[in-house]
């Protein structure tokens, strides 16, 4: 007897159960895959500008509902802007352009405190809703030689991470951090749920906490 078989039609994921991403950092989708959540990465226009008279916290809010809503993107899905800067003073550290940049911001942060902010925008455009928030860490970096900053360089990439480090590599530049640890690696769990609980109907978040700095206990 012949057999048939049935083939199935493929359908594309319903908006609104799933996140869109408006960011290719791979830090960013790392830990939206360890919080179990369904998500689409997608591309926005927006091109960060510096902007005068804005205090940290407002400045990271400004790039991420910018980012969020020049994403290109289904207009019924929820989306997902995120900016992170480093602050040392008032002097605003983003991400280098050059080795010689990167050089200069590790060397102002050597020895010092300073404050890393992430700003979260969740923008519907067709519920025209949107949730803002933000989260502050506080690190204070070892003191580095002119050795230390060329070997730390060798083994990660600045040119994607503001301040020109990276957190996960913390042991060998930083000495104490306050606050949330993955709010430095550019997205702050603790804040995206409190903000994901009032974004209906997106699911919600089933996967395990990311671990804490196990270095900075």
């Amino acid at each position: 007897m012949p057999c048939f078989s049935k083939m199935q039609k493929q359908t594309q994921p319903v908006p609104g159960t799933f996140l869109l991403l408006a960011s290719r950092s791979p830090r960013r989708s790392e830990i939206l895959k360890k919080l179990s959540l369904p998500f689409r990465v997608i591309s926005s226009s927006y091109k960060e500008r510096r902007i005068r008279g804005l205090r940290p916290h407002e400045l990271v809010i400004r790039h991420a509902v910018s980012k969020a809503k020049k994403a290109n993107s289904n207009k019924k899905a929820w989306i997902l802007g995120a900016d992170t800067l480093v602050f040392r003073g008032k002097k605003i550290l983003g991400k280098p352009k050059t080795i010689v940049e990167a050089r200069k911001m590790l060397a102002l942060l050597s020895g010092k405190v300073h404050d890393v902010y992430t700003g979260l925008a969740l923008y519907h455009p067709a519920q025209k809703k949107l949730i803002t928030g933000f989260s502050r860490t506080r690190v204070q970096f070892k003191k580095l030689t002119s050795k230390d900053i060329k070997n730390y360089m060798r083994q990660v990439n600045p040119f994607d991470k503001a301040g020109a480090y990276a957190i996960q590599e913390g042991p060998k530049i930083v000495k104490k951090m306050r606050g949330s640890y993955s709010n430095v690696i550019g997205l702050p769990v603790e804040l995206l749920k409190k903000m994901l609980n009032k974004s209906s109907p997106l699911p919600k978040p089933t996967g395990s906490r990311l671990p804490p700095a196990t270095w900075n206990r």
